[in-house]
């Protein structure tokens, strides 16, 4: 790798040559190794602080995480490995992380780490939760307005790029866009029915790119959720990405019809099996102008989720991602920009993927103009929206702040029927919000506080 103008000190040098080199071979004494270097490449608490945790998962013999880094390190090629640190680990969280140091001191706020990007609302299936089912279909982004989009992030220090829909793979100017910006991390969410041989090679081939494959359990939960005879085409989708040695991950949307399968120990295994090594948990939220609420898991169901994801952290080899029951882990909401936001198809830019509200469109606005919006600080401002972390939502559990947001604001909704939620449905938001509260609410001062405070304790 040769020297940047973002790493000048030759200890820094000297520490990506040593995990460059540890990258040829696979071994427990060189995982942990890797984390002792990229300790070195940051002065961010908030990298060191999972560095150090995951060196101390992998001392232990018997903790998962080693399996996992095996898991990874085997899916990948040298060559891969080595794209996957250039793209996530070295651009991503240490030249990324000084750049938006910098960008702070001159903007007066600090960029996001990642960008949610939906460039493309086409899709060849109408699953039955899907936010954007209140959307028109026909929304795109031009391939030089993407691109701008970009370039601009990689100015920012945002080098880490989640690529949703529609369907990604409808998008026709998805490969020429990962091809334009080699130095950047994509993670694609995918439905997998589109994805050919060909298409995950040439992914596999860049080095840079993860696939996650949607799916709500098994062929029942997905047919009856996606279509029928979608299960079968993603386990098709599966082998392909396997046999192009490419990190898969998979995700599912949570109902109060599926929690219990998509969080047993026979679905992550099966996940496992299939070659997945993270698994992400996105809760159905009512957002799309056509919601079935009843669809919506139950407080007591959510929480079932919440101890599942600790258990199996603590009992698989795969990574897991709750979006809603992690809010501890980042001291809640992490929209508006504070951690990531979302630019939708028509080049709305979004809080979230969830908050459909906007002030601003990226063709009218420099993405620096659109995260340091009126909106946007606003939003930042009020973070965290709960003291209470298994709280952080303000659609689902603080309600009350995103209507205050609302009546504060110059903004607009991003399509029709967004506003239900936050008008003639604000009543059961309210009640659904108060609900889990109350068991919330026990959970955090029994677990959570109940645990720092022996922390504390010992310290």
């Amino acid at each position: 790798m040769e020297p940047t103008e973002n790493l000048k000190d030759r200890s820094t040098y000297y520490a990506i040559n040593k995990i460059i080199d540890l990258l040829s071979k696979v071994s427990v004494d060189r995982f942990i190794d890797l984390t002792c270097w990229g300790e070195k490449l940051t002065r961010d608490p908030e990298v060191k602080g999972p560095i150090k945790r995951v060196r101390g998962f992998l001392t232990q013999e018997d903790h998962p995480a080693r399996e996992l880094f095996y898991r990874v390190f085997n899916t990948l090629s040298e060559h891969k490995r080595r794209r996957i640190f250039q793209s996530l680990f070295l651009n991503a969280w240490f030249i990324g992380g000084r750049k938006r140091d910098c960008n702070e001191k001159k903007l007066g706020f600090r960029p996001p780490f990642i960008l949610i990007l939906s460039p493309t609302l086409k899709c060849n299936l109408r699953c039955k939760g899907c936010y954007t089912l209140g959307f028109e279909m026909k929304h795109e982004l031009p391939l030089e307005l993407a691109d701008r989009i970009l370039r601009e992030c990689e100015e920012l220090g945002i080098y880490f790029i989640t690529i949703l829909g529609g369907e990604p793979m409808a998008y026709p100017h998805l490969f020429d866009l990962i091809e334009r910006h080699p130095d950047m991390y994509f993670q694609v969410y995918t439905n997998g029915t589109l994805l050919t041989r060909e298409k995950s090679q040439r992914l596999a081939d860049y080095g840079n790119v993860a696939v996650v494959l949607s799916l709500e359990g098994g062929e029942e939960e997905t047919d009856t959720w996606r279509g029928k005879g979608v299960y079968e085409k993603i386990m098709q989708a599966f082998e392909y990405l396997n046999n192009a040695g490419i990190i898969i991950g998979t995700s599912a949307t949570v109902t109060r019809q599926n929690v219990d399968t998509v969080s047993s120990d026979e679905f992550i295994d099966k996940m496992i099996a299939l070659g997945s090594v993270s698994q992400m948990y996105f809760l159905y939220i009512p957002v799309n102008g056509r919601a079935d609420f009843s669809l919506m898991v139950t407080p007591q169901q959510r929480d079932h989720l919440r101890r599942r994801v600790l258990t199996i952290r603590n009992t698989k080899p795969i990574f897991v991602l709750d979006f809603w029951n992690d809010g501890p882990h980042v001291n809640g909401c992490i929209a508006g920009g504070r951690r990531y936001f979302h630019i939708n198809a028509k080049g709305d830019v979004e809080p979230c993927v969830y908050t459909h509200i906007a002030s601003d469109n990226i063709r009218d606005k420099s993405l620096a103009q659109a995260l340091n919006s009126q909106l946007f600080r606003d939003i930042r401002s009020r973070q965290p929206h709960n003291t209470n972390h298994l709280r952080p939502c303000m659609i689902i559990d603080n309600p009350h702040v995103m209507r205050d947001v609302i009546k504060r604001n110059c903004l607009y909704f991003t399509h029709p029927g967004a506003e239900e939620i936050y008008t003639f449905r604000s009543k059961y938001m309210h009640h659904y919000a108060k609900a889990y509260a109350l068991l919330a609410d026990r959970v955090w001062k029994e677990e959570y506080l109940k645990l720092k405070e022996v922390s504390q304790g010992s310290s």
